[in-house]
């Protein structure tokens, strides 16, 4: 409870920071990465003890999406050492101390599982794979709008607190790269791990994942050697985001029908 506390404070203290910095404060942008990398921590170890214990593995869905959160934070907070993207921070995180909240508060009696090692390695990149892709398919929609408003001269102060589109475009692209790694360890520890990548209740999910890891591999090809980028790169990602949802069902399906076969 006290390391929930810390990481929530230390993640209230950034995000006050990071808006007193868009409203011309002198707050310094090392403070707002210095505390947002303590509750980072906290967050970490939060998880830590919320999902290993004596009698299994806590794979909630808000687990794991508390720890989808921390990732974004922490490619977000890496990203803004080099670049002006610390304005994201704004957006994120509040989702992030939200899913603190939630993962603290939630009951974990009947979400405890005992998967071997290898299975429940598989099953967190998954996790953190769709949660990182999403992320870029929302980015990709936040841009798309970004652009759109500019295109019409109209300026509101959401687009004003966030890093020019350039700045964008990179990180979704840093996102997408991640994401597409993290899905690339997936499917092969997949079919490496799990009996039958290929079985009826998985079929539908391995075909959608293969389909939409080469939507966003063929996005990354395009944008690196033929320049891809603005509404292209948004059907794309959001093409093979679905394709991914899709997936993800079949995923719960069958973590249910391992569940109840253990």
């Amino acid at each position: 409870m006290l390391v929930s506390v810390a990481a929530l404070s230390c993640y209230l203290l950034g995000a006050l920071g990071q808006i007193i910095r868009i409203r011309g404060g002198n707050t310094s942008k090392a403070n707002v990465l210095g505390v947002t990398t303590l509750g980072a921590v906290f967050q970490s170890s939060m998880l830590y003890m919320t999902m290993y214990n004596p009698h299994g593995i806590n794979l909630s869905v808000f687990t794991i999406a508390s720890l989808t959160t921390l990732t974004v934070t922490i490619i977000a907070m890496l990203s803004s050492i080099k670049k002006p993207s610390e304005g994201l921070l704004v957006l994120i995180l509040p989702i992030t101390i939200l899913s603190v909240l939630i993962t603290q508060f939630s009951p974990v009696d009947h979400i405890i599982w005992r998967p071997p090692s290898e299975v429940a390695a598989h099953i967190l990149v998954s996790a953190l794979a769709y949660g990182i892709l999403m992320v870029a398919a929302l980015q990709s929609l936040l841009l798309s709008y970004q652009e759109y408003q500019l295109r019409h001269h109209r300026q509101k102060r959401l687009l004003k607190a966030l890093p020019s589109l350039q700045t964008m475009e990179r990180l979704m692209f840093e996102f997408l790269v991640v994401g597409v790694i993290l899905l690339t360890f997936s499917l092969l520890s997949g079919f490496l791990f799990l009996e039958n990548m290929f079985a009826q209740h998985l079929l539908h999910k391995t075909a959608l994942s293969v389909v939409a890891w080469g939507v966003f591999s063929v996005l990354l090809v395009g944008h690196w050697t033929r320049g891809w980028r603005g509404m292209i790169a948004m059907r794309w990602i959001v093409t093979g985001f679905l394709l991914l949802a899709l997936s993800y069902f079949g995923w719960r399906l069958a973590i249910n029908l391992l569940i109840i076969k253990t």
